[in-house]
């Protein structure tokens, strides 16, 4: 993980209308929703920090123990082979999302070019979790190291589609705009950009 990634905290409001875009831009294409986003002044105009209410419909549990307050590896230890299955690919996907957020930071500090030379900078937050996720899916799959670097790329390749890269930057003007979005808000701008989407209907989850 360490030659892939360098930490950061994104603590300018722009950056976090980016960071929080791209979080909620891929959670979408994984096929959950987010409730409410919002850009949080404590202090002063260069010091933000930001939260997203991800919701994981029909995948809250599982994703409770990924990302959850009690979220732990021993929590995984006795899952039978259906549940292991089940949460390798629900830890895949949130991987995906926490990623999201920080390489669209990333994408956006590069002046939009999806060119960037690795190691890339990812928030200490998200870099906590994707960790922790790596380490549940290493238990999971036999001690078989998932390879990251997919996810990664795939962010970016994603993000380099011209119509995706427009919703982020779309999103995040609208957040900088307003300081915050409801979820009609977020799949208005979606809608506004032709992205297809699920909405998922269960527990939420703060991804900051």
């Amino acid at each position: 993980m360490n030659n892939l990634f360098t930490k950061e905290v994104f603590d300018t409001c722009e950056i976090c209308a980016y960071h929080e875009s791209g979080h909620i831009l891929f959670a979408y294409l994984c096929g959950y929703s987010c409730n409410y986003v919002e850009l949080i002044n404590d202090k002063n105009e260069n010091d933000f920090t930001s939260i997203a209410i991800i919701n994981y419909g029909k995948d809250a549990h599982p994703a409770s123990l990924f990302i959850g307050a009690n979220a732990n590896l021993d929590a995984f230890k006795n899952f039978n082979l259906a549940q292991r299955l089940e949460c390798i690919e629900v830890g895949r996907r949130i991987a995906r999302i926490f990623l999201g957020g920080s390489v669209a930071a990333a994408v956006f500090k590069n002046k939009g070019d999806v060119h960037i030379p690795l190691p890339i900078q990812i928030d200490f937050t998200d870099l906590l979790k994707v960790e922790f996720i790596q380490q549940v899916l290493k238990e999971l799959s036999d001690n078989i190291d998932e390879n990251f670097i997919e996810h990664l790329q795939d962010a970016l390749y994603t993000l380099g589609n011209i119509n995706v890269w427009n919703t982020v930057e779309d999103m995040a003007t609208r957040l900088l705009k307003t300081k915050q979005l409801n979820k009609n808000d977020i799949e208005e701008c979606l809608d506004d950009h032709g992205i297809v989407y699920n909405n998922a209907k269960d527990e939420s989850f703060i991804t900051e």
